[in-house]
């Protein structure tokens, strides 16, 4: 509590004070790969990956309510799809995580694969754990097996209410405000409970972090355990390409102006990336490339971590990220706040613990392909849509999700009707086991 409460005076000091946490660094555009579908890069780097499914694992970010989204429960309870009762977005996730299990038992020896299995962690918080495990239990963990399946809590920290870090008091109930301290926990999390140095004993290489209701990640996870694999990057992150400007953190490599050997490719949040741009890499700022998007990609929160790397730097670190803080101020001398703040941190912001170059890399898609989250309530997607951007609602996502399987489908060769009345149209299902069979194969 005393060293959290003497970093919020340093931190709530430097926000005070408009301090740049990035004005040592000179943003450059930084390296990757960008994959598309029918391409023949995009195949290798599959064919690579599905090679690595029985070294891999899944961590499932899920701390967080639907209210957002006017929704009262947690959110990987909500649909995925409405045409299939019950189908949630833990059981997609469940469902994805055994067929990736059926799909590397090739890859597994024969006197092995009764045990084998491909490990999934769920982070909650305070606010989801009870329903979490009640969700679990009401389905029989989806198939995956109980003692399988790796639950770690985050908890709240205390709100504080100046930038003398006074603690936020609720006086009607006598107890201290507390506020969530950010997914960045997760690493922290990972480490303390043993779950990440378990899963490298038993020889797992890769951990995949995915986000409670993006369902389109998961088709990017071949191709980018593929490009990790290859390009023995400790932290890979799958990007999407952004128009410059657009409310998305963008990925940046930034080199230390006073040790230009010293580097770092991290996410920059949006509303720091422009000035930052305009300071040190360009004086329009985040400008349009060839293509009419930004020269930074924008970041989609799914991460592929090279286990064996990941538990030794926990070790050393503790998985603990540096934090941010983001008070709203009520006055112009940044002295008083509208309401209580509290410290944060981020996942992405891994690569601060550390220190090498080549550690860090992202692989880049089109958005159809990994990118349709559900998070806007109605009102506000349909404010997204009338400003001609993605509305990220529900029925968006669950129309992206069928369309992705006509997309792929297409550019294979197949002919498909897309009429909303197609005549003999009879409807296909197209779960996670079927699409990671190597013998699937539909004739027309």
């Amino acid at each position: 509590m005393k060293n959290y409460l003497e970093r919020g005076r340093r931190l709530l000091e430097d926000s005070r004070r408009g301090v740049n946490p990035f004005a040592n660094y000179r943003p450059e555009v930084p390296t990757g790969k960008y994959l598309k579908p029918g391409e023949q890069e995009l195949d290798h780097y599959e064919k690579l990956g599905l090679q690595e499914l029985h070294k891999t694992g899944f961590v499932l970010i899920a701390g967080g309510l639907g209210e957002r989204l006017g929704y009262s429960g947690i959110k990987i309870d909500l649909p995925v799809c409405t045409i299939q009762r019950d189908y949630c977005y833990l059981k997609y996730y469940a469902q994805y995580a055994l067929a990736c299990r059926d799909r590397a038992l090739q890859f597994v020896p024969v006197h092995e694969r009764a045990n084998f299995y491909v490990p999934f962690c769920i982070m909650t918080s305070d606010d989801t754990y009870d329903r979490t495990v009640a969700l679990l239990e009401r389905n029989n963990y989806f198939g995956l097996g109980k003692e399988r399946v790796d639950i770690i809590k985050q908890e709240n920290v205390p709100a504080l209410i100046d930038n003398s870090s006074r603690i936020a008091v609720d006086a009607d109930e006598f107890k201290i405000v507390t506020k969530p301290h950010g997914h960045g926990d997760v690493h922290n999390l990972l480490f303390d409970s043993g779950v990440a140095e378990k899963w490298r004993k038993m020889g797992k290489e890769w951990m995949v972090f995915i986000q409670d209701t993006n369902a389109l990640a998961l088709k990017a996870v071949p191709s980018i355990l593929g490009v990790s694999k290859e390009n023995n990057w400790q932290m890979n992150t799958v990007c999407v390409p952004r128009m410059p400007g657009e409310s998305m953190g963008a990925i940046c490599r930034l080199v230390d102006e006073q040790n230009p050997s010293k580097e770092i490719v991290i996410n920059v949040e949006y509303n720091q990336l422009d000035g930052l741009l305009k300071d040190k890499w360009n004086k329009l700022g985040d400008i349009p490339n060839e293509s009419g998007h930004s020269h930074f990609p924008g970041n989609t929160n799914t991460l592929v971590f090279k286990i064996p790397e990941y538990c030794a730097n926990l070790q050393k670190t503790g998985g603990v990220i540096p934090e941010f803080v983001n008070p709203k101020y009520a006055n112009a001398e940044k002295t008083v706040f509208k309401s209580a703040t509290r410290l944060e941190c981020m996942m992405q912001d891994y690569p601060k613990l550390l220190h090498s170059q080549g550690e860090v890399g992202f692989t880049m898609y089109d958005t159809w392909y990994c990118f349709s989250p559900a998070k806007n309530n109605i009102n506000d997607a349909a404010a997204c849509v009338a400003k001609g951007i993605p509305s990220y609602g529900a029925a968006e996502a669950e129309y992206n999700f069928y369309a992705w399987t006509n997309k792929v489908l297409s550019i294979a060769g197949v002919d498909i009707d897309q009429r909303p009345t197609a005549p003999n149209f009879t409807g296909f299902s197209f779960g996670p086991k079927i699409l990671l069979d190597p013998t699937f194969a539909i004739t027309f």
